[in-house]
């Protein structure tokens, strides 16, 4: 078992890097600039392992341009199962090279299931002994299947020192068809909310925080204001800002008065400049995008 909680690990990074952002790592082969893939000799003729190998060779480029700025990195689950056994395998590798430059790992994995089946898929990222191949220092839940769902996670997380994020208020605009219902006079988010309370409140860290953390986007600022208050202890994971436009207003609701609860994440804009007004992506460009992202949130906060 980790002498050290996943948050209090999470926070010591945080202010060793002196910020609060965290870069995800979503690699898309449609999105990437053409010399890499020529560089990588990627066509649509390529095979499952090609296309495998170029996005964790597009992720080692990442990592050397930002592992020296940012406490952590968020890797996305589906863009490599896009590619089946191939595409594990590199996210396996992706994961081993994100650990040896010293990040933290947060698998967006947004895992959810009942009993026995949430059982095993806690097992696949949390465990450290014996170490599965996927294994992750905090991971994303779904908490829509309810309290069976979120407890085996919850158990792996606490017996570990890892960490988890529970899906309150997610950044996507279609997420209010669900999380903004209202039963009597509160959110249904706010109804989850109370789940991740209740637990983060039984395993605080030596900073007050708790392990169990939430999804809060930061395009809802009201709503992270809400929440921001009803789980003092948690650490919110943030989506949003970015190429979803999250407000200057909905990164600061994500944070307690102590600067401290939450870590910010952004994607798309930091891996692939050349989408957003630069005139090419590669190292230098990525490392200016992930500098320019802290440099914003340093001004939000």
């Amino acid at each position: 078992m980790s002498k050290k909680m996943f948050v209090d690990r999470l926070i010591e990074q945080i202010k060793a890097k002196n910020t609060p952002f965290i870069v995800g790592l979503d690699p898309s082969l449609s999105k990437m600039p053409p010399w890499f893939l020529t560089q990588q000799q990627i066509d649509r003729y390529s095979t499952a392992a090609q296309c495998a190998e170029a996005i964790y060779q597009y992720n080692l480029m990442v990592l050397e341009a930002v592992a020296d700025l940012v406490p952590a990195v968020k890797p996305q689950c589906a863009y490599y199962e896009l590619f089946g056994a191939e595409g594990f395998r590199a996210l396996e590798k992706t994961i081993v090279a994100a650990r040896e430059r010293g990040l933290l790992i947060i698998l967006d994995a947004k895992r959810g299931d009942i009993a026995s089946t949430a059982e095993a898929y806690a097992k696949s990222y949390l465990p450290s002994q014996p170490s599965p191949p996927l294994e992750a220092d905090a991971l994303t839940i779904v908490p829509y299947l309810g309290t069976d769902c979120l407890e085996p996670f919850i158990s792996e997380a606490n017996n570990w020192g890892k960490g988890i994020f529970v899906c309150v208020k997610t950044s996507n605009p279609g997420g209010a068809v669900v999380q903004d219902c209202t039963i009597g006079d509160r959110y249904l988010y706010e109804i989850v909310g109370d789940l991740v309370r209740d637990e983060a409140e039984k395993s605080l860290g030596s900073n007050g925080y708790s392990s169990i953390g939430a999804v809060v986007g930061a395009t809802h600022p009201d709503a992270a204001c809400r929440l921001r208050s009803q789980l003092p202890n948690s650490f919110f994971l943030v989506p949003g800002i970015g190429a979803q436009g999250g407000s200057k207003a909905g990164i600061q609701a994500c944070f307690n008065s102590d600067g401290l609860g939450a870590v910010i994440n952004s994607s798309r804009a930091i891996m692939y400049p050349h989408l957003y007004g630069e005139r090419e992506s590669n190292l230098a460009s990525i490392r200016d995008a992930a500098q320019r992202a802290i440099a914003q949130i340093r001004d939000s906060l």
